[in-house]
């Protein structure tokens, strides 16, 4: 019998998110927590010691690959630092999983598109939310539904929030970091291709935009920045209703029933963050050549686009 390569990870960043990547993917199997490299590396050190990964790099030039393994790379960097990063890494690896978005405009995700690659090298782009217990469970119950879908999407962003956090230009673009996740739902759902974009845009931070898929499925997204919470996604069918409140949590009614039926979040999105242990187990899937749902870099470039038209940004 074959005996499979070890994987060694290796992480980018030693903030908050790469914390929660590392925490999910040293509950894989066959996995190696080989190395994190971090402009801080003081912060790397501690998730070394933390997690017990094996070697903390503080320049690229340091990085080493055994014989017999595969080498992949997580990067969690902040937003506006992935350029650079995935232009360091993309030449060193096999695979590589880049924390959303990749690049903070839709011009920065296509130079991250279009940066030289290792031969073969495969790049996938974390939107965790797909892989949510909640998302998964309305995928499973949509195939069983038949019927046009219409998918509601209400997303926010309290700006004062990040304005402490973040540079002018990664805030005056903050559609790209937050909003990714909201209209990814659109793709995520709808069948069929994009056909047709309607706007309705009653100020810089309140659209009311329709999108019509091939399929027949339709789309309202609402952007209302400065509400109150959460984000929400609901659909209806035929005969069903389905709600993301909060998206964390799936609910359902049935056509003359004013009952919802609530299906609990599994245990791994209460001891990970929200579906980074799926995600993570999908990325292992993808290395070891089976049947994953991670979603390319180029299927991230065309939803960046999408964002790019629907705010009217580049």
């Amino acid at each position: 019998m074959k005996t499979m390569k070890k994987i060694n990870l290796f992480f980018f960043g030693a903030g908050s998110i790469i914390n929660e990547h590392i925490k999910a993917f040293r509950s894989q199997k066959n996995v190696c927590l080989y190395a994190i490299l971090s402009r801080t590396p003081k912060k790397a050190i501690v998730l070394k010691k933390k997690y017990k990964i094996k070697h903390v790099f503080k320049k690229i030039s340091e990085i080493h690959h055994e014989k017999n393994t595969i080498s992949v790379a997580i990067v969690g960097v902040s937003v506006g630092s992935t350029y650079q990063v995935c232009k360091n890494v993309f030449n060193l690896f096999d695979f590589c999983l880049v924390e959303k978005p990749a690049g903070y405009n839709y011009e920065e995700s296509k130079k991250i598109y279009s940066l030289p690659k290792k031969k073969n090298l495969k790049v996938f782009v974390a939107l965790n939310r797909r892989f949510y217990s909640s998302s998964l469970s309305l995928h499973n119950l949509l195939h069983k539904a038949k019927g046009t879908r219409v998918v509601n999407i209400l997303d926010y962003e309290n700006t004062f929030s990040i304005k402490s956090a973040h540079p002018k230009k990664i805030i005056d673009n903050w559609m790209f970091s937050n909003s990714i996740h909201m209209i990814d739902y659109a793709n995520f759902i709808c069948r069929g291709r994009l056909i047709s974009i309607k706007k309705n845009i009653f100020s810089k931070q309140k659209k009311l935009i329709h999108l019509i898929y091939s399929s027949g499925d339709i789309c309202i997204y609402q952007s209302i920045w400065e509400r109150p919470g959460p984000w929400t996604v609901t659909v209806s069918t035929n005969k069903f209703y389905f709600k993301l409140d909060p998206l964390e949590e799936l609910s359902f009614r049935t056509t003359n029933s004013y009952k919802y039926n609530l299906i609990p979040r599994d245990n791994h999105d209460k001891t990970y963050k929200p579906g980074f242990y799926k995600q993570a187990g999908d990325f292992i899937k993808a290395i070891r050549g089976k049947q994953h749902n991670l979603v390319s870099l180029n299927k991230s470039l065309e939803t960046m686009k999408l964002i790019s038209i629907l705010y009217n940004k580049k």
